[in-house]
């Protein structure tokens, strides 16, 4: 395992799991990559990871997180940063009108590029959408998200209960093993 590892990120609270989950130092790197417009979050880990890498000259890990809705078939997915800055927390929520289905999978692609190539690990959460925005812990949708097993939604978490439902960490953890692996 590397002594340090390049996260390319604007979110430092993301950069602070990362380091937590993974148990080595994150130097983060904040770079204003362009962000491809698709539903799915390793096609997009993907194609920042080898953006990163052509910025940064060196290895660098890359990650990025959908919300999807069942009700909406798969809605907002990658796309949530977009629908946030459009209606926010609430409005994610309000999507769904009252008896809808409001069953959610949280989503993580990480993805890692060593210039020859880039290898993307996934990691899942089944849940479901709060009806309102709950808690102040977190940061994005973790207000609208309860992860299935959780004590409510993520903001309302705990750092070490949020870790235990985080789809993050089950990203992390296949990218923590193929470090492990390769001794990079």
């Amino acid at each position: 395992m590397p002594d340090r590892l390049l996260f390319v990120s604007g979110n430092a609270g993301k950069a602070r799991e990362v380091e937590a989950m993974l148990g080595v130092p994150v130097e983060r790197l904040d770079l204003d990559l362009p962000e491809i417009q698709a539903l799915d979050v390793a096609e997009v880990a993907r194609h920042k990871a080898r953006e990163a890498f052509a910025h940064a000259g060196r290895p660098v890990i890359v990650e990025d997180t959908g919300l999807y809705l069942d009700a909406l078939n798969g809605l907002p997915g990658a796309l949530v940063k977009w629908f946030l800055a459009a209606v926010g927390p609430a409005g994610i929520c309000a999507l769904l009108p009252p008896g809808a289905d409001r069953s959610a999978r949280a989503r993580t692609a990480v993805a890692i590029c060593d210039g020859a190539g880039v290898e993307v690990f996934v990691g899942e959460t089944p849940g479901e959408i709060a009806t309102g925005p709950r808690g102040d812990g977190g940061f994005g949708w973790d207000p609208v998200f309860r992860p299935r097993g959780g004590s409510g939604t993520f903001a309302e978490m705990d750092a070490a209960e949020k870790a235990a439902h985080s789809m993050r960490r089950r990203a992390l953890e296949g990218l923590r093993e193929r470090l492990r692996e390769t001794g990079e």
